[in-house]
């Protein structure tokens, strides 16, 4: 798992304990009819809420983008990783290798194989 997914976790434990104790400070607010702890309280809450909630929508969105990533890599024929020809997309269940190749080639090498970079 990336630095960053980490990060993002941690952001978002740390924003749902935000709201948590907003939360409390809130009810305890609430009690005491402190208007001053439930500006407080309630900012935290929001606050904290808003950084849970964005955090850990981004780690769903990252692992999303690494599924489809390492489907679309299994999907891919031997012979055309690394080529920049390579297309890779479905159009009615059938996958465009690329415009040279549309159905691939047959052997181990591609005679039209051109390396990224």
């Amino acid at each position: 798992m990336p630095k960053l997914k980490y990060l993002n976790i941690c952001a978002g434990a740390l924003g749902i304990t935000a709201a948590l104790i907003g939360g409390t400070i809130i009810i305890k607010g609430a009690s005491g009819a402190s208007v001053k702890s439930l500006i407080a309280g309630s900012c935290l809450m929001l606050g904290g809420i808003g950084i849970a909630s964005t955090s850990l929508y981004q780690v769903k969105v990252e692992s999303d983008i690494d599924k489809i990533l390492s489907e679309r890599r299994k999907a891919m024929p031997k012979t055309c990783r690394g080529c920049r020809n390579f297309h890779g997309i479905k159009y009615g269940g059938v996958m465009l290798v690329c415009a040279i190749h549309p159905g691939g080639v047959e052997g181990e090498y591609c005679p039209d194989f051109e390396k990224f970079g």
